[in-house]
């Protein structure tokens, strides 16, 4: 990573996106290469995306645009219109297919985030199998992680490690595996949340690590408090709702109070994993009730 790229990408790693924003318009920032300057970009319009700002993407970049941006936007294209995921989904593997485009990093890894979400996790871990760029192995072990497969995210780690081991990400991925592991190393999960929120600040993406880390503990009532500091800060953050929601379930949350998490999550992100769960679970209770009624009769 070019140095005068690290504030930037540093901020936006660690879910502070307005921070990457900032960094990215500051009139101290000298960019030294053509290169560095749509890597700017990449992260600046990313930023918006996570913010859900999709209009200022998807206006700002034309048809014109390098590979890179046009993945970012169709990125966005993805999360913001539902409606279009059909033509999302055969556009990508247009690009994927195509010699001239098929190797970009930005590109692969906006493939393996879209796949990753769909749940279409082979299909995630083919895309993300070269993997170039720390991000993109990063997103590897998210992928195994969500796959149940530790010790093969622990490969991957390994390899950041030795790419780059003192870079933020690489901490933030060793901090998920650590969690996934459990025992001991949850609570060293937990240090490394703690000292990065320390050393710059406590976002959201941060604090939930932490809470996470205290709801494998058992500490329930720690976690809580992680989590309604990381609402103070974003409102309608996802990842926020769906960790209260889960946590309410142990702390004894009045029902008003977890509704009022599940309709704000219902209006921020509608298709997410939390709500997509909680459907399919009422509607096999749905299925399998007249069957007790029957019994009861």
């Amino acid at each position: 990573m070019s140095d005068d790229l690290f504030s930037i990408k540093n901020e936006f790693y660690l879910g502070n996106y307005q921070g990457a924003i900032n960094e990215a318009q500051s009139p101290d920032l000298v960019l030294s290469s053509p290169a560095d300057e749509r890597e700017r970009d990449i992260i600046v319009y990313r930023s918006y995306i996570a913010l859900g700002q999709h209009e200022v993407v998807e206006s700002e970049i034309g048809d014109d645009a390098p590979t890179a941006l046009q993945a970012v936007k169709l990125l966005s294209t993805y999360l913001s219109k539902p409606d279009a995921k059909d033509i999302v989904l055969m556009t990508l593997l247009e690009w994927l297919s195509d010699s001239q485009t098929l190797n970009n990093p930005t590109l692969q890894l906006v493939a393996g985030i879209i796949y990753l979400d769909l749940g279409e996790l082979e299909q995630a871990a083919k895309v993300l199998h070269s993997a170039t760029t720390l991000e993109i192995v990063s997103m590897q072990v998210q992928v195994y992680l969500r796959m149940s497969r530790v010790d093969i995210a622990e490969k991957s780690l390994s390899l950041m490690s030795r790419m780059e081991d003192d870079a933020t990400l690489t901490q933030l991925t060793t901090a998920w595996v650590y969690t996934a592991l459990g025992g001991e190393k949850v609570q060293e999960a937990f240090y490394i949340f703690q000292e990065l929120a320390d050393k710059y600040n406590e976002t959201p993406l941060l604090l939930n690590g932490m809470a996470v880390t205290q709801m494998h503990l058992g500490k329930f009532e720690d976690a809580d408090k992680y989590l309604l500091k990381a609402l103070s800060k974003s409102a309608t953050d996802v990842q926020t709702l769906q960790n209260l929601v889960v946590c309410s379930q142990h702390t004894r949350k009045a029902p008003e109070v977890v509704s009022r998490y599940i309709n704000t999550l219902s209006k921020a992100a509608p298709g997410c994993a939390l709500l997509k769960r909680r459907a399919e679970a009422d509607a096999m209770f749905d299925k399998i009730a007249p069957t007790f009624k029957a019994s009861a009769a």
